[in-house]
């Protein structure tokens, strides 16, 4: 085979692995952005959870117009959650 034929596989071979390669990091550099990206918003949400938690505890006495209704509910299913606890402590007890 005359050498030109070897020189362009060569080329090709390395331009193909080149390519390769920066494809390879762009993956890895998207899938890195996107788990971070995941993280913060995750980060972001559990802010939220503690403001609205600290909201809560602070306004339950008297809430403002616009959360009556959230807190009520909040309220009911904090009191389903303690009856169900008590349930869960008798099927305990009775085991």
């Amino acid at each position: 085979m005359p050498k030109d034929l070897f020189d362009k596989i060569e080329q090709t071979i390395t331009s193909t692995g080149k390519a390769a390669a920066k494809k390879a990091r762009e993956v890895a550099d998207t899938a890195k952005i996107k788990n971070d990206i995941r993280v913060a918003k995750r980060e972001l949400d559990d802010l939220y959870e503690q403001v609205g938690r600290q909201y809560f505890e602070s306004h339950m006495d008297y809430p403002e117009a616009d959360y009556i209704d959230l807190f009520n509910l909040i309220e009911k299913i904090r009191g389903d959650i303690k009856v169900m606890e008590a349930d869960l402590e008798m099927v305990k007890e009775e085991e």
